[in-house]
């Protein structure tokens, strides 16, 4: 113990052994190639960890295992530093100094061992820049796959659903002329049947209607600042013949402005709105309210609907989902699957919460105006 506080004591002591040009028989050529090798050496290892922090700093958000570029730095400094404390002894003989300097070395080269191999097999897993560009190769084959392949669909569907609506409207054209000019000679039977034949019509074309809106919304649509009290207003004066029917309660409350395309969040809440009418069985009350939660806007419509199973409320958001029969409620199942895909354009998330007594309430975030 008392041979370390002396060692301490006399850490920059220079008076305990000769400056190297002393011990030994030295030449000039001899002393400086030494003394230049040491600092050259001594210069490149401590321009290295000044690389390495410039680097990490300019490139930390990306960066994985930060904590090794510290060590290599270190490790690195601490080698250059005992190759400049060798230049200077040959002048100033801090044998002590020395070596602690090394010493510390030798622990953060430790370090830096052990931490390399802990992150070895992570490493490992990493993928190399060939294997990068091969993979970001391939991704871009099947990007461009996929829309051809998307582009094809809609086209198909458009065509399609152009297509078949034209016979449909003559079906349920000349189905209802059929029912007025026969009103007083059909049977009961002959008028059921062609009540059947325009209900079906008339069906068949609002899910072609749904199925083209579907298909027809654009990946990449402008986004602007929007008012969603002018949306809902505008969603309401839309609906105003199914909310007198009804006699629907609809209670709208301050909302902040959000981005988005006006005219696909007015279809958004064409839809919430009209389902909530649709699901009642008693005089509908909807209450549509709004709050900014950070950089993000979030939207309750909430209902004193039919409600459903809680487990339901996930099935509701996809393509032609029905938890009634078409008997109870008419529709073609595709309204809440057309929400979602556009909410999911903007940027947002929708979801509901739902009770089996009755009542729903689904939850939009959409990004808050700047």
């Amino acid at each position: 113990m008392k041979e370390v506080t002396e060692f301490f004591k006399g850490l920059f002591a220079t008076n305990l052994w000769p400056a190297r040009w002393h011990c030994g028989t030295w030449t000039d050529f001899h002393g400086w190639l030494y003394i230049l090798s040491d600092l050259t050496i001594w210069l490149a290892y401590f321009l290295i960890p000044v690389i390495i922090i410039d680097y990490f700093i300019k490139k930390r958000a990306v960066l994985k295992f930060q904590r090794i570029y510290f060590l290599f730095a270190a490790f690195i400094l601490l080698c250059g530093t005992t190759h400049f404390l060798d230049a200077l002894m040959f002048w100033i003989p801090m044998y002590r100094l020395n070596g602690l300097v090394r010493l510390f070395t030798g622990i953060v080269s430790a370090a830096t061992v052990y931490y390399l191999l802990k992150l070895l097999p992570e490493a490992f897993k990493q993928k190399t820049n060939t294997e990068l560009e091969l993979e970001i190769s391939r991704r871009k084959i099947a990007e461009q796959k996929l829309s051809a392949a998307v582009e094809g669909l809609q086209a198909f569907a458009f065509m399609a659903s152009h297509d078949l609506q034209e016979p449909l409207r003559k079906i349920h054209t000349y189905g209802t002329m059929l029912q007025k000019a026969n009103a007083e000679t059909f049977d009961d039977k002959s008028r059921e049947y062609t009540e059947k034949v325009v209900g079906s019509a008339s069906k068949m074309q609002q899910l072609i209607e749904d199925v083209l809106e579907l298909s027809s919304i654009e990946e990449s649509m402008p986004l602007h600042r929007v008012s969603l009290g002018n949306v809902i207003q505008n969603a309401l004066e839309d609906l105003e013949i199914k909310i007198q029917e009804k006699q629907a309660i609809i209670e709208v409350g301050a909302l902040p402005e959000v981005m988005g395309n006006e005219r696909y969040l007015q279809q958004v809440f064409s839809n919430l709105i009209s389902n909530s009418i649709k699901f009642s069985k008693q005089v509908p009350l909807i209450k549509i309210s709004g709050r900014k939660k950070g950089s993000r806007v979030v939207i309750e419509c909430t209902d004193n609907g039919v409600g459903m199973k809680p487990e339901e409320t996930k099935k509701i958001f996809a393509a032609f989902t029905r938890l009634h029969s078409k008997s109870q409620y008419e529709g073609t199942g595709l309204g809440l699957a057309i929400s979602k895909k556009i909410i999911a354009l903007h940027g947002g998330d929708i979801s509901a919460l739902t009770s089996e007594n009755g009542g729903t309430t689904f939850i939009i975030e959409l990004p808050a105006a700047n």
